[in-house]
C-alpha cells in the first residue's frame, strides 16, 4: 500500500509540473504578436518588380531580324507579342490583358479574350522564345511583362543577358524592345499596347 500511495504522489507531481509547464507557455504565447492572418498561401518566393518601362526602338531602327523570328515563332493574329532570348535562364512572357486577367505559363489560356501562350520556352539558351497571340484582340490595353522565373545550371552559357520583346500589332508597324534580365525573380513591365 505504501508503494502505491508512493506513485500516485509521484504521478500527482507530474501532473502538477506537466499544468504548470503548459501555463506557463500559454502565458509566453500571449505576449508574442500572432502572425498576420494570410490568405493563401505563397509557394514561391516574391517577385522584384523593378517596373523598368524601356523605350520603344525608333520604328527606322527596329531590330529587322527579331522581327524576322518573332514572325517564324508560334501563331499570329491581330495582336503578338513574342520574347527572344540566346542565355540559360527561364524567362516568362507575361501580358495583362484589358479585362484583367493575364496570360502566362500558369494562365496560358483566355477563351473569352482568344489570346493564348503558345510557345513557352522553360530552358533558355540560344533562339529560346515565347509567344503569345490574339486573333482578334479586344479593345484597350495590354500590359507586357518579363518576369526571370530562375536560372538554367549550364555552366557554358551565360545565365544573363538581353532579351528582345516584338509586339506585332496589325495595321501598325512593329515595335522591338531591348530588357536586360539578370536576377531570379526579377520583373520588368516593358510596354503597354493599345488596341483601338
Amino acid at each position: 500500500m505504501k508503494k502505491l500511495k508512493a506513485v500516485l504522489a509521484s504521478v500527482y507531481i507530474v501532473l502538477i509540473l506537466l499544468l504548470l509547464l503548459f501555463m506557463l507557455r500559454k502565458c509566453h504565447n500571449e505576449h508574442e504578436p500572432e502572425p498576420p492572418e494570410v490568405d493563401s498561401v505563397v509557394v514561391n518566393p516574391p517577385i522584384q518588380d523593378s517596373t523598368v518601362v524601356q523605350p520603344p526602338v525608333d520604328t527606322t531602327e527596329v531590330d529587322t531580324t527579331a522581327v524576322r523570328e518573332a514572325e517564324q515563332t508560334g501563331q499570329s493574329g491581330n495582336l503578338k507579342v513574342t520574347l527572344r532570348w540566346d542565355f540559360a535562364a527561364d524567362i516568362d512572357l507575361h501580358v495583362m490583358q484589358p479585362n484583367g486577367k493575364e496570360i502566362y505559363y500558369k494562365y496560358h489560356k483566355d477563351n473569352s479574350t482568344g489570346g493564348k501562350l503558345d510557345v513557352d520556352n522553360r530552358s533558355g539558351g540560344t533562339g529560346a522564345a515565347e509567344n503569345i497571340f490574339w486573333a482578334n484582340p479586344p479593345q484597350g490595353q495590354y500590359l507586357v511583362s518579363l518576369v526571370y522565373f530562375k536560372a538554367n545550371k549550364s555552366r557554358t552559357i551565360p545565365q544573363t543577358g538581353t532579351c528582345t520583346v516584338i509586339v506585332l500589332q496589325e495595321g501598325k508597324e512593329p515595335k522591338t524592345y531591348k530588357v536586360e534580365m539578370s536576377i531570379p525573380k526579377e520583373k520588368k513591365t516593358v510596354t503597354t499596347v493599345v488596341v483601338e
